[in-house]
């Protein structure tokens, strides 16, 4: 049996014999190569997808919360101390949590606002009433170019009267 092969010559010429049996075996190593290739090549793309998803998928929705001060939050008070805090949600309007390990101390909702340049710490704002307690405003984190509005401070505009800043 012959097997074409190209050559300087012609692009049809044949082989015939032991050549012939060369060339196979020449030719089915080099299929091996490349299907190797190919399932290395097809292999690190699945998985660089696959990381590139989890972590897209693992966009922070969870932070740390250093009180320095009682604070009321919803209609829960908040006392000084150091607080696990996670979010949930689409979009801006998400449902804020707070936590004291395990245990939820506060869920109310809240809004992710976008900042135009990232914080260079971690703190939180709170609004003084007119009794003298202070409310939880929002929350913001190192780093991060989005800050968590809370309750009336929610809304887009916010009177700078009475509004203090944490910084940890």
């Amino acid at each position: 049996m012959a097997f074409p092969v190209k050559s300087e010559k012609s692009n049809h010429a044949f082989l015939s014999g032991e050549r012939a049996l060369t060339h196979a075996r020449t030719m089915r190593r080099k299929g091996k190569v490349y299907m190797k290739r190919t399932r290395k090549t097809f292999g690190g793309m699945v998985a660089s997808l696959l990381f590139a998803a989890c972590a897209f998928a693992g966009t922070e929705s969870k932070g740390q919360l250093k009180i320095a001060e009682t604070v009321t939050v919803g209609s829960q008070e908040v006392r000084t101390g150091t607080y696990q805090v996670e979010w949930t949600g689409s979009g801006s309007n998400v449902e804020l949590r707070i936590m004291d390990r395990w245990q939820t101390v506060s869920k109310v909702p809240a809004q992710l606002v976008a900042l135009k340049r990232a914080e260079a710490g971690d703190g939180y704002s709170t609004n003084t009433e007119p009794s003298g307690n202070k409310t939880l405003a929002g929350i913001f984190f190192r780093g991060k170019k989005y800050e968590l509005s809370i309750g009336a401070a929610s809304a887009v505009t916010t009177t700078p009267s009475g509004k203090s800043d944490a910084r940890n």
